[in-house]
């Protein structure tokens, strides 16, 4: 796998970006500590933005004050297609929390899903982390990011429209089957997308933040061939797997959040890349990705 950067953006005023979607010619970008849904059109030039909480909270949105929302996709209800975007699960704070934002007319709902994300523990997570989502045919896999005392990151196929029936809705879980990261470092899941010319689920990973001066930040982009295939089986056996930060000098130092797609050829992806470093800046690559 080959990644070629195209261009590079700090955006110094959206904190700690999350989760990024490519719909229609525009740019869907998520933080986790930022009050509103940013809109770019694909050179980054912001179109319009949306807020996602009100501005009386004391904390939503609040620098310091994360939201845990960590992953986005694309799904259609109705025939409208709208961007769902849901809680990481990690704190009782805000665990339940899910947005549904209507991309014809930005009108946006609110759901809680604690319901749903109480079935997951006995599925074999002891902790509940979702940090990414991407839709294949018409399932919706969510990702949860394990950690060094969990070292496994899982897959989580439901109904894309699983919060109208939280207490029925399927539920399959499969680990994906991961070499190691380096240095002793555990990489966990941090977002994905799908890509239905190429039957491909890209997704990134990224090291658990580390004070000891041996084990820097490290970033990984992966795919995985034929994935509507293997969304049936036991485990997802990742065909590519790429630290970019051992590879490319412009990747060192940068933790992948989230990956999008803005088109794609025979072999070849063109994606949007969302990074921070830990300070609360927010990065954009644009790259193209062939095998």
């Amino acid at each position: 796998m080959k990644v070629k950067l195209l261009d590079f953006k700090e955006l110094k005023d959206f904190p700690a970006g999350s989760a990024i979607e490519f719909y229609n010619e525009k740019i869907y970008l998520v933080g986790d500590e930022a009050r509103e849904l940013l809109i770019l059109d694909k050179r980054w030039k912001q179109k319009e933005s949306l807020p996602l909480f009100p501005r009386t909270a004391p904390d939503a949105g609040t620098p310091g004050k994360k939201n845990v929302l960590e992953a986005s996709t694309v799904i259609e209800v109705n025939s409208i297609p709208r961007l769902l975007v849901l809680g990481s699960g990690t704190t009782e704070e805000n665990r339940s929390k899910a947005l549904l934002v209507n991309l014809d007319d930005l009108y946006k709902e609110e759901f809680e899903i604690a319901t749903f994300y109480d079935r997951l523990e006995p599925l074999g997570m002891s902790v509940i982390n979702i940090e990414s989502a991407a839709v294949i045919m018409d399932k919706l896999i969510l990702g949860n990011r394990g950690h060094k005392d969990a070292p496994d990151n899982h897959a989580i196929i439901t109904s894309h429209e699983f919060w109208k029936e939280q207490d029925t809705a399927e539920i399959s879980t499969l680990k994906f089957d991961l070499p190691e990261a380096t240095n002793g470092n555990f990489a966990g899941i941090s977002g994905m997308a799908y890509a239905p010319e190429n039957d491909w689920l890209i997704f990134t990973m990224s090291t658990e933040n580390t004070a000891q001066a041996d084990k820097q930040i490290e970033s990984y982009l992966c795919i995985v061939e034929n994935a509507a295939w293997k969304i049936g089986r036991k485990k997802i056996k990742v065909n590519y797997q790429l630290n970019l930060g051992k590879t490319y000098k412009w990747a060192r130092g940068y933790k992948l959040e989230s990956v999008c797609i803005q088109s794609e050829k025979v072999n070849r992806v063109k994606v949007h890349l969302v990074a921070d470093n830990d300070t609360g800046v927010t990065y954009l690559f644009k790259a193209v990705v062939k095998i």
